[in-house]
């Protein structure tokens, strides 16, 4: 059964941007406020449809490989299909403000390159291959700046940044051995420069993408008319990047100039009106889709800290042993079930405090165990004094949402 098309809207470019554009009818409708829908267009001639995937947040919780699954099925299932897809990439560890830094280290992206490679290449390879993906980056510090070196078509805001992958390098370092840390400096390494053979950059992912990495490398640029060349050293015409202990960030106006970026858009209509069309119908679904799963995941995984305290603070319900085991079997059973449905709570809860969905099968079976033991026995359970805890050590500091 045909559904009907979810919250579409058609977009009107007005003002300064049609001032740009030469004197040609519009055969959606005029720009002086005329409320046009693709029924006004001649068949064949329909305004193109633009699908937005907000890749915002927190890497590998916010911006998960599960909801891409989503989002790729949300796509496929539209009556019209998209013509045009945008990843909008706002994602950044720390905040713009260097005087007061604005940083919340729970908040930093998770270390989860295998993940996100697959989360890239379901884009790539499970889109129809008629729909154009474009990436406009409002802001990227940390893990991001390797999804938007992912894609040939990459606009910025004017203020945006591209930064942030010397975490690849700074994890590399956690290797006592010389000889072991060199291998998985290149290693690592290898694995980021994937991100930019995935995009359209594989001819200089070494150069770029090991200065972007790696404070040791420098990188500057050389041009042949529209094409740049990026060398690992300081030589070209262009130096980018001299100092031996800092890597390669770009600032979007950098990433203009050196080519890196398509070009600068303030928004969606900017970026459309850049990619040459003046008029188009935006479909909200994708960002109704994505904004319920932030709010979910965010919400199971409080819920997941509230059943830690009761049990901790000893507010768990029951007078015998027995009542106590079950009620703490029900606190484990609440936190597994909010891993499965969402793993952005393991992945978040794995790095706060070493759990996982292994290790709370173990402690459930271990409970059940004992639940069995008691009931075995006969026994019941003595009566106790209060609702004890049932430990949650497991790895890691505690942190609370």
């Amino acid at each position: 059964m045909m559904m009907p098309l979810k919250n579409t809207v058609t977009i009107l470019l007005t003002g300064s941007c049609l001032a740009l554009m030469p004197a040609i009818p519009s055969q959606a409708g005029s720009a002086a406020g005329d409320k046009t829908t693709a029924n006004d267009v001649p068949d064949g001639d329909q305004l193109p449809s633009v699908y937005v995937v907000p890749l915002k947040g927190q890497m590998g919780t916010d911006i998960h490989e599960d909801t891409i699954d989503e989002v790729i099925e949300d796509i496929k299932a539209q009556p019209r299909r998209p013509d045009i897809v945008v990843l909008k990439i706002n994602s950044s560890d720390f905040g713009r403000n260097f005087h007061l830094p604005q940083i919340d280290p729970s908040e930093f992206g998770m270390f989860a390159l295998e993940a996100y490679r697959a989360l890239v290449r379901n884009l790539h390879n499970n889109l129809p291959s008629d729909i154009q993906q474009v990436v406009w980056v409002e802001d990227s510090v940390g893990l991001a700046t390797l999804l938007a070196l992912s894609w040939c078509d990459m606009y910025m805001a004017p203020d945006a940044r591209l930064y942030g992958l010397n975490n690849i390098f700074d994890v590399s370092q956690g290797w006592g051995d010389a000889d072991v840390r060199e291998k998985m400096e290149e290693a690592w390494e290898g694995i980021g420069r994937g991100f930019l053979n995935m995009g359209c950059l594989g001819q200089y992912a070494r150069a770029l993408g090991g200065a972007m990495m790696d404070p040791s490398k420098m990188l500057s640029a050389d041009f042949k008319g529209r094409e740049v060349v990026w060398r690992p050293d300081t030589d070209g015409e262009w130096v980018i990047d001299s100092d031996p202990e800092g890597v390669a960030n770009f600032e979007a106006t950098d990433s203009e100039d050196t080519l890196l970026c398509n070009g600068l858009a303030e928004s969606i209509d900017d970026l459309l009106f850049l990619m040459g069309h003046r008029e188009y119908e935006l479909n909200t679904s994708g960002e109704e889709l994505v904004e319920t799963y932030m709010e979910r995941w965010r919400k199971a995984y409080k819920n997941c800290y509230e059943l830690l305290a009761d049990m901790e603070a000893g507010r768990l319900r029951g007078d015998t042993q027995l009542e106590l085991l079950n009620a703490q079997l029900n606190v484990w059973g609440g936190i597994l079930s909010n891993m499965l449905r969402y793993g952005a709570v393991e992945r978040r809860l794995e790095r706060e405090i070493g759990l996982n969905i292994v290790s709370i099968e173990l402690r459930i079976e271990q409970l059940k165990d004992q639940i069995r033991q008691i009931r075995d026995s006969d026994r019941g359970g003595g009566r106790v004094g209060g609702g004890g805890g049932g430990g949650i050590s497991g790895g890691g500091g505690k942190g609370r949402p």
